[in-house]
């Protein structure tokens, strides 16, 4: 046996990939990393998804003296297998051809003692940035254009950069780990305000990406979102929102934390296994955020109590694990007029798209029907590589904050599709379908009495 019993339940949705399987699970384990980072706030999300996914070793160097024990306790509890040290400058490694990669959170540093390992660095800015995965480690190939340092201040748009630039970091270091995919060897340019993702060749090409938050100042304490589910999806967005200052969050979840789920669902941990998820989930968010209002349903979401549920908050986030739930969430919000921010994951792809109703599209004008029983598999069936939820939720937590802002260019009318393999977003335009069963003409779905009751396995 390639791994004990109990690695194997935790990486499961891993192993199971035959592009990773048990030993690739094993080289992620035996995996040393490198982090660089003025501070904690940096790096939050890299450092769950690399503990989460199994990276065995993590040295973490943080320019700016603060206490980081409740952090450390925080990531040990959640993957217990993880060896971590925290460091003040990056230390003479004696052994550096063991070390398998070194993410640096916001531009990059040259160091003799890291000649020889592949990079990868980021420039994040108020919901914008770069990101690029260097294997060759010639300094003069990993600079950023001046252009591209300008000033910015903390805002919710820096928040969002920072989750979106820590889940693909932690994509793009599993991948030089594993030999897997296609790594950022182009820099990736993003604009999260306008869900704009490009290759680039040239950093001149991108400019001055310091731009100003149009949220700057925006109050968020009236804002009431709704996560249905708290696991691969619901963990990512919740997490973002709360460190974005949102105070009512609602979570609908009637499962309970198990093992299986901690390789992606970074709400929840080792001691907490048992409980339900959505009080292992507040614990977790009132860490972030002590100010934060939870309220919590551990029942099922069904068309029985959809409507109840969701009648009180602005936005409505899927974070569900199966089709009927996404079907029935996608009607309960067209009937009750409520924004929808949708996003489902399999393997190492993810889907994303905004509903707002009597604007835009809906899920049933791209799905019409629901899919008979096995035709689409879970990831309890074909698995998930733990930080795409992780992607895929922040993009939902984002597209959330700027319906409530009025601000950017939201994925309504637009069907973002991502390839983590090959780390590349494509973003088609969608167009209302008129015959469309739920928001058409003439819609036949006038309530919730149909059929929701095929129900997939946990993701």
């Amino acid at each position: 046996m390639i791994l004990p019993k109990e690695q194997i339940t935790r990486y499961m949705r891993h192993i199971i990939m035959p592009e990773i399987s048990g030993a690739g699970q094993k080289k992620l384990l035996e995996s040393k990393g490198i982090v660089v980072a003025d501070s904690v706030e940096e790096i939050l999300s890299l450092l769950y998804y690399l503990a989460a996914s199994g990276i065995g070793h993590l040295h973490v160097i943080l320019k700016k003296k603060e206490d980081f024990s409740e952090l450390k306790a925080g990531l040990l509890d959640l993957n217990p297998d993880l060896e971590l040290e925290f460091y003040s400058d990056i230390p003479n490694f004696k052994n550096m051809e063991k070390i398998e990669f070194a993410v640096f959170a916001d531009g990059f540093e040259e160091s003799e003692h890291l000649k020889g390992v592949p990079k990868i660095f980021n420039l994040i800015r108020p919901w914008a940035g770069c990101l690029m995965t260097a294997r060759d480690t010639e300094s003069n190939k990993l600079a950023f254009s001046q252009k591209m340092k300008g000033p910015y201040e903390n805002s919710t748009g820096l928040v969002f950069s920072r989750f979106f630039a820590g889940t693909i970091s932690a994509i793009e270091a599993i991948k030089i780990c594993l030999n897997l995919g296609k790594v950022l060897e182009n820099p990736l340019y993003y604009n999260l305000l306008d869900m704009e993702f490009k290759s680039i060749k040239d950093f001149e090409a991108v400019g001055e990406i310091a731009m100003e938050d149009p949220l700057k100042g925006k109050d968020l304490s009236t804002l009431k979102v709704l996560i249905i589910g708290s696991g691969g999806l619901g963990s990512p967005a919740a997490f973002s929102l709360a460190l974005a200052g949102v105070k009512n969050i609602g979570l609908v979840d009637s499962d309970i934390v198990e093992m299986s789920n901690l390789n992606r669902q970074i709400l929840h941990s080792t001691s907490r296994i048992g409980m339900p998820k959505v009080e292992s989930a507040e614990m977790f968010l009132k860490k972030i955020n002590s100010g934060i209002d939870i309220e919590k349903y551990h029942i099922r979401f069904s068309n029985k109590n959809a409507l109840e549920i969701i009648k009180d908050y602005d936005i409505i986030i899927d974070g569900v694990d199966n089709l009927p739930t996404r079907y029935l969430l996608n009607d309960a919000c067209v009937l009750a007029g409520k924004p929808l921010a949708e996003a489902a994951v399999l393997r190492f792809e993810g889907i994303a798209m905004t509903i707002l109703p009597g604007e835009g599209p809906c899920y049933r004008c791209v799905f019409p029907k629901m899919p008979q029983a096995g035709a689409v598999p879970s990831c309890s069936e074909a698995g998930v590589l733990g930080p795409v939820p992780g992607v895929m939720g922040t993009l939902e937590a984002a597209e959330a904050i700027k319906i409530f802002g009025g601000c950017g260019r939201l994925l309504s009318g637009r069907f973002l599709i991502f390839d983590s393999l090959e780390l590349n977003f494509m973003t088609p335009v969608l167009s209302k379908n008129e015959k469309c069963p739920a928001c058409g003409e003439n819609p036949s779905i006038k309530d919730l009495s149909g059929n929701y009751d095929f129900i997939c396995e946990n993701t």
